[in-house]
This record gives structure tokens, C-alpha cells and sequence, in this order.
């Protein structure tokens, strides 16, 4: 062998060996002492006594996996938060986290909702919480921000091991959202019931989100024909709809509660739906032949900020600091060991 092909060689081992071996020795060695889970990804290991476990079910595998909650709780916020966030953010996070997934174990009672039954909780962000496996978070992060990323996400779950949000004795439902644009929302003027911790509340700092300001521009000619898709009735004139669309009400956090177009009354969730548009909290203008949307924030705008919460963090707050700014009226304590 020629020592320039015996040089290839031995390239290609060591590359063999970065590509497969460093990977597959960081997911079985990035486990925590201690979190022994009954799940697909451990099987072979027993839950300690007393650990409290969640049965989540996994839309992509049509199926029940039962995980220790704190497990799960990682998962979560792995889903649901940037990483890179301040890490009294990251704990403010976890410690929502964990309140939903308590709240539907004691709702359910092990029966399950009626979509899933027999699971507590499942990975759907938009029916519960979004969840990923590790698998997925190396993915997202890739291997060598991973074990970066996990240790700091762990120590955020570890640190408030057990604590939960009360309201009167009872865990809440920890409504969160990316971004605000600058203050919270009553929860009645987004969904017409009053929950007396999810009160509007200022939300500074949060220009830092990527979907702090957003633009989308509508063709004129698919503005009209949606309008008409949503509301049959509705009467307006097609050259000129952006004037006869007036505000009527907008909430506490600025989001559009009523909005006239033509000749009916809409929500401003309806629009923002009908368009997809990141919020609620928008104005419109005409330019050429299309109708430019400009939209504050992303989300609902109900219960905690993560932006604003990171904003807060990095001033000094810590994460039950954070948690009583967006939950009004609530403790934080210990639920469980």
C-alpha cells in the first residue's frame, strides 16, 4: 500500500470516528445521576421510589410514553424557549412548565382528555405544551451545542425541582407566549373568560425578539377573495377596502378586540388568523396594488412573556420574581420532592 492511500485511510477512520462515535457517546452520557426513566429511550433503567412520572403522548409515534416529569419538563422547555436565554429564564420556564403538565395530571386523574385518553399530557404545542426528545434537541442544536445546552437546561429543571404556581391553594394554567409587543393581556379580552391572575401587565425589553415588529403584505386580489371566503355577506368595495376598514376597540394590550369591514364586525383574531398575521396588534396600509399588515408582537399576549422574561432576567430578576410580575397574585411553592 502506498503510504499517500494509507494516509487516506486513516483520514477516513478518524473521521468515522467524529461523525458517529462522539455523538453517540455524548446521548448516552448526557443523562443525569439520579433521573432513572421508565421511557422508550431507557428502558433498561428502573424510576427511583417516589419520582413523580407523566404519561405524555407522542403525536409523531401515535403513542403513550410514560417519562419522569422532570425528564419531560427538559423536553419542554427545549421546545418551547430559546436556549440561549438568561438561565433565571430558563427556570421561569420550567417552573410553567411543570405547573401545566401537574394541573392536567390532577384535571385528568390518569383518565386522560378526551383526544388522548389514558395520557396526561401531549407534545401538540397547540393543544398542550411542545415537547422534543434529546434526539431531537441534538438536531436542533447540533452535538456540540448540546451538551452545552442540556447541562444549562437541566440545571434550570434541577434547581426548581417540585416548585409549582398556586392561586388560592391550586396549580394555574401558566399561559405563555413569545413575545407581547410591550404589555400583556387580560385574558377575558382574548378569550372572554376572567382569570384573575392571567391581568395585563407591562412587558418592557422585548425589542430584542426577532418578532418584535413584522411586516406582511396581502395581494389586494387575495385580500378581497379571503374577506369573501370568511364572510359571504360582507359588502366592500374591491378597489378600495383598506378604507372601509375601521378600529373599534382595541384591549388593554393593544391588540384589535373590534375591527368594521364594511359592512360587519369582526375580531382582530379573525384577521389575524385569516392572514396569519404573528398578533392581533396590527395596522394596515395601502400600498400599490397590495394591503401591508405592520403586526406588534407574536403570540396571544397572555400570561408571561419569554422575551419580556428574559428582559427581566438580565436586569437582575430572578425566575420567581419573573413569575409573580406575569402571574398576578400567585406563590411559587413546593408541590412535591
Amino acid at each position: 500500500m502506498k503510504k499517500k492511500d494509507f494516509t487516506f485511510l486513516v483520514l477516513i477512520f478518524f473521521m468515522c470516528v467524529i461523525i458517529v462515535g462522539i455523538p453517540a457517546f455524548a446521548v448516552r452520557s448526557c443523562g443525569v445521576s439520579g433521573e432513572k426513566v421508565s421511557g422508550p429511550e431507557k428502558k433498561n433503567q428502573v424510576k427511583k421510589e417516589g419520582e413523580m412520572t407523566v404519561r405524555v403522548f407522542i403525536n409523531s409515534k401515535n403513542r403513550i410514553e410514560e417519562m419522569l416529569l422532570d425528564d419531560y419538563v427538559k423536553g419542554v422547555v427545549a421546545a418551547e424557549m430559546p436556549a440561549n436565554f438568561n438561565i433565571e429564564a430558563l427556570k421561569a420556564q420550567s417552573v410553567a412548565a411543570r405547573t401545566y403538565a401537574v394541573k392536567r395530571m390532577i384535571k385528568f386523574g390518569g383518565s386522560g382528555c378526551c383526544l388522548h385518553p389514558g395520557a396526561d399530557i401531549c407534545d401538540d404545542p397547540t393543544h398542550c405544551q411542545g415537547y422534543i426528545t434529546r434526539a431531537e434537541m441534538i438536531k436542533k442544536w447540533g452535538i456540540f451545542a448540546f451538551y452545552h445546552f442540556y447541562s444549562k437546561l437541566s440545571q434550570a429543571v434541577n434547581s426548581t425541582k417540585g416548585l409549582v404556581i398556586l392561586y388560592n391553594g391550586k396549580p394555574i394554567d401558566p399561559l405563555f407566549h413569545s413575545t407581547s409587543g410591550g404589555r400583556t393581556e387580560n385574558s377575558e379580552d382574548v378569550w372572554g373568560n376572567y382569570i384573575p391572575y392571567l391581568r395585563s401587565v407591562a412587558s418592557p425589553g422585548e425589542e430584542e425578539s426577532p418578532k418584535f415588529i413584522s411586516v406582511k403584505s396581502v395581494p389586494l386580489s387575495e385580500f378581497i377573495v379571503k374577506l369573501r371566503e370568511k364572510w359571504p355577506d360582507v359588502v366592500i368595495d374591491p378597489k378600495n377596502p383598506e378604507k372601509q376598514m375601521e378600529i373599534l376597540e382595541r384591549s388593554s394590550g393593544g391588540r384589535i378586540k373590534k375591527i368594521k369591514i364594511g359592512n360587519i364586525v369582526a375580531k382582530g383574531s379573525d384577521l389575524r388568523e385569516l392572514f396569519e398575521l404573528n398578533s392581533a396588534n396590527f395596522t394596515w396600509k395601502r400600498e400599490r396594488d397590495e394591503i401591508k399588515f405592520t403586526v406588534l408582537g407574536y403570540g396571544h399576549g397572555v400570561g408571561m412573556s419569554q422575551y419580556g422574561a428574559n428582559y427581566m432576567a438580565k436586569k437582575g430578576a430572578n425566575f420567581i420574581d419573573i413569575l409573580k410580575h406575569y402571574y398576578t397574585g400567585v406563590v411559587v411553592q413546593k408541590f412535591y420532592e
